[in-house]
């Protein structure tokens, strides 16, 4: 009985480990991917900066950002169903209005769906019918993003087939909606494959443990209203 439950030690043992080595190796990838992305944006500003006069760096500097943030905390969070939902500690008496995106440091979490003063419903991203627009950040080549149905798996689709993509590479939110940020790290590429002969599909395997969320903010597009505008007017 004794070298049976210490075999048993030695397995879990070695079980722990390698999951370790696992989380280890994903903590690394999200940290990787978050400097990387602050790098390119201090050479970005850098590059800006150069070319700006004193009185463009004023203006900028007093003018309105594009994004500010709402935080929130998570009262009740689904993520064993096909369409999953969160309720946040916010509401419309904190400035959240419907069709705002939800976000952490690791992700995209969702898009509030309704709001009362106190309180929102999100829908999680964890939904079969939700997508989110995504960028492989080595080029820059854009799509859609979906999730699987199975934890925290999601599926870059319509990528051009010709489109050099690694596993590994890092993937983020490319700013091409009202709703996410731009270069927000999300995942990194698990699979790559042809669909058709037309284009890729390309598998990711998200930074954001749903399991453990516990604090996110809520996005506020300070242009959103007047995207909408026009775009409505140009239909």
């Amino acid at each position: 009985m004794g070298v049976a439950r210490s075999v048993q030690s030695f397995f879990w043992r070695q079980g722990e480990s390698v999951r370790y080595f696992f989380n280890y190796k994903k903590e690394n990838q999200l940290l990787e991917a978050e400097n990387q992305l602050l790098k390119d944006r201090i050479s970005a500003l850098m590059a800006y900066v150069k070319d700006v006069s004193a009185e463009e760096a004023i203006a900028l500097a007093s003018g309105k950002s594009e994004y500010t943030f709402i935080p929130a905390t998570i009262i009740k969070n689904s993520i064993n169903k096909q369409h999953n939902y969160i309720i946040l500690s916010v509401g419309s008496n904190h400035g959240v209005e419907e069709g705002m995106g939800v976000i952490t440091s690791r992700g995209v979490v969702g898009i509030v769906e309704a709001v009362s003063p106190r309180i929102c419903y999100v829908s999680s991203f964890l939904n079969t019918t939700q997508s989110a627009s995504a960028k492989i950040v080595s080029n820059g080549v854009f799509g859609p993003m979906v999730w699987t149905g199975v934890g925290n798996r999601a599926v870059l689709r319509e990528i051009p087939i010709h489109t050099e993509v690694y596993l590994g590479d890092t993937i983020s939110t490319s700013g091409y909606s009202a709703i996410y940020p731009p270069d927000i790290p999300i995942g990194v590429v698990s699979s790559v494959e042809e669909v058709n002969g037309v284009a890729l599909e390309i598998g990711v395997e998200m930074f954001q443990n749903f399991r453990s969320l516990r604090l996110v903010d809520v996005v506020v597009n300070n242009y959103g209203k007047e995207i909408k505008m026009i775009e409505n007017e140009t239909e």
